[in-house]
């Protein structure tokens, strides 16, 4: 939560400028709709108005960032493309989708290096800084941040430097690299000392908090906090209190001084709600939600988690919801409510999934946009060349003859005939590598999500397994002991206790089973596939058959759980659809090349099935099969059963 709440200080300047007052978002939005704003005036106001809404309606500020690009790119408005370019990565960065974020950027220092627009270029920079540190890629982004500096340098503007410094300093923070980052910090804070810039004193004060917080020396972090709490306390620095009261909770949890702790947690929340800092609030409650759990008052906690999952849902982030879920699933596994905390945990996988596809959608559809849009201003640029083209030859026919004319409408015909197919050619080659580009993109999303899903199920299956699962079987025993000791009338009870007791640890080692085998982890992938084998087989209704062949060695852990994941999706398939008597799963590995071959005797697919097919098990299967490299080819006809045939080839495992 540290590292959340410091990435936002970064932002701090632009959520200033963000909290515009109603009154002003008023008058822009009736200058834009009465028309008094046009041309150049039009762009401006549109850039000004989505400022307004950036933390509030992020819809509403994309809508508004949209018409003012298209507004600017109608009347050809250079530097009102390089602003533009900038608040709509502004946008995508506050929506998390870093992609087009990272474009818009990139696209900002284009118009602003064309106009020589330094401010502009300057921002640009520093934002693509923050997204390569969001993305964690700080090589690029500690170069972003230095590109931003020496534009800063240039222009003495001290104000921007200190910032720079600051920025800088977060990076190196977030590598690690503690005595770095506190060089940098210091800087700032000289700076902005200097110039007496108040805000920025209490944000590089809360920065160098921060810093000694990782360093664990409290005491340095307490004492930073509380200089930095009586400045903004001073100038009225809503936003950053709100930050720098979290970030004091922290301190105090870390204390166990929970009251004091929960007090700052409370005076934060009412900050972050004067300045509508919604994610702020849901981050709030839910950390008082731990700060409850603590002194395990499931209760409060509940309530608090209640509340911020309102919030979410109100702005409708999906992400936030998702770290709710995750702190219902805590509270409820340490209340000992296990059901609601699997529930939870389905609704935290679900909401994940859901992330992930939202997401993809919208990166596609954007790049789809951004390509059209690309394309259309390509072919006004070779309109206009064709035009010019014309012309000229329109002014050579009156001084040439026929002759010359012929020749010159040969060797026209020739350059334009190779400008158009090296046109086509570097569009083609410009098209294949973007799409090979978000291929890859795409592909590292859905590995760190499938990892991340992966090591909770993990985490949760041990903690049943082992927390729950040992206090179940130490009651079964304490039980156990009164047998010898109840009368006649007590040994019914007794014995219906047991029995309940040992419906629960089967139940219990059922759902920890089924969120990650424990043969899988002990024993490897063969071993899991016998033992699901075996688990079918006992009901007597379909006979599972596993045969290996050169699988000697256990296989890369994230690879074994993939694999067992892809079978087990194939087969829950098979069991709920299929009507199989008989299901063959063949584990094959030569050298480097490994075949993983499933087949069953049941009614098969009708043609196109699996293309119309609306379920997500399929498309799972496929992008694990793909995540390693793989190809997957699936056989089927009715009546003759279905064949998956699976081929990882130059594996490195």
């Amino acid at each position: 939560m540290k590292k959340h709440l410091s990435g936002l200080i970064c932002l701090l300047i632009l959520m200033i400028a963000g909290y515009a007052q109603n009154p002003v978002a008023d008058s822009l939005e009736r200058a834009i709709r009465t028309g008094a704003a046009k041309d150049t005036n039009l762009v401006n106001a549109l850039n000004r108005l989505s400022i307004n809404f950036w933390y509030k309606d992020t819809d509403k500020a994309y809508k508004y960032t949209r018409e003012a690009l298209d507004e600017a790119r109608r009347i050809d408005f250079r530097r009102g493309l390089a602003v533009s370019n900038n608040l709509m990565g502004v946008v995508f960065d506050i929506k998390s989708e870093y992609d087009s974020a990272l474009f818009y950027y990139q696209q900002s220092v284009k118009y602003s290096k064309e106009t020589g627009y330094l401010k502009i270029l300057a921002s640009a920079y520093n934002n693509i800084g923050m997204v390569h540190k969001s993305r964690g890629n700080f090589s690029p982004a500690i170069k972003a941040y230095y590109d931003a500096l020496k534009i800063f340098e240039r222009q003495h503007n001290e104000k921007e430097i200190g910032n720079a410094y600051n920025n800088l300093g977060l990076v190196y923070s977030e590598l690690k690299q503690y005595q770095t980052a506190l060089e940098f910090h210091q800087k700032s804070l000289e700076i902005r000392k200097k110039i007496n810039d108040k805000y920025g004193i209490g944000a590089s004060l809360t920065n160098l908090g921060l810093t000694y917080s990782e360093l664990n020396d409290n005491e340095k972090s307490l004492d930073f906090y509380l200089r930095s709490l009586r400045i903004k306390e001073e100038i009225g620095d809503k936003y950053g209190l709100g930050i720098l009261l979290d970030n004091l909770a922290l301190i105090y949890m870390d204390k166990k001084d929970y009251k004091k702790a929960l007090d700052m947690y409370g005076r934060s929340a009412r900050y972050h709600r004067e300045v509508e800092d919604f994610n702020g609030l849901v981050y709030n409650y839910i950390n008082r939600g731990m700060a409850y759990l603590r002194i395990k008052d499931y209760l409060k906690s509940e309530d608090m988690i209640d509340s911020a999952r309102i919030i979410a849902t109100e702005v409708k982030s999906t992400a936030r919801l998702a770290k709710v879920y995750a702190a219902y699933a805590l509270i409820y596994g340490n209340s000992g409510n296990y059901f609601k905390a699997y529930r939870s945990y389905l609704v935290l996988d679900s909401l994940k999934d859901s992330l992930y596809s939202e997401n993809m959608s919208r990166s596609t559809a954007e790049m789809r946009t951004l390509y059209e849009t690309e394309k259309k201003e390509g072919e006004i640029l070779l309109l206009q060349k064709e035009n010019r083209i014309k012309s000229l030859e329109i002014a050579q026919q009156k001084i040439r003859n026929r002759n010359q004319l012929m020749i010159a409408a040969i060797i026209l015909l020739v350059s334009v005939s190779g400008v158009t197919l090296w046109y086509i050619r570097s569009k083609y080659r410009l098209k294949v590598e973007a799409e090979h580009e978000k291929r890859l993109l795409q592909k590292e999303a859905y590995s760190a999500v499938v990892k991340a899903e992966e090591d909770e199920r993990k985490r949760i299956a041990m903690e049943l397994h082992d927390g729950l699962g040992q206090l179940l079987s130490a009651a079964r025993l304490n039980v156990s002991v009164l047998e010898d000791i109840a009368g006649k009338e007590d040994i019914v009870v007794v014995q219906n206790a047991e029995s309940l007791i040992d419906q629960a640890i089967t139940d219990l080692r059922n759902i920890s089973h089924n969120l990650m085998p424990s043969a899988l982890i002990r024993l490897g992938l063969v071993a899991a596939l016998h033992d699901m084998a075996s688990k079918i087989n006992s009901g007597k209704q379909v006979k599972v058959r596993i045969e290996t062949s050169g699988v000697d060695h256990r296989l890369q852990e994230d690879f074994e759980i993939a694999l067992y994941r892809v079978v087990q999706e194939a087969v829950n398939n098979i069991l709920k659809h299929a009507g199989a008597s008989t299901i063959s799963i063949n584990l094959i590995k030569e050298g480097e090349n490994l075949k993983l071959n499933i087949s069953d005797d049941g009614k098969g697919m009708p043609e196109h099935a699996l293309k119309n097919s609306k379920g997500i098990g399929w498309e799972d299967i496929r992008s694990r099969v793909s995540l390693f490299n793989g190809n997957m080819k699936l056989y089927s006809n009715p009546g003759e059963g279905t064949h998956i045939n699976i081929n990882f080839s130059k594996l490195i495992i």
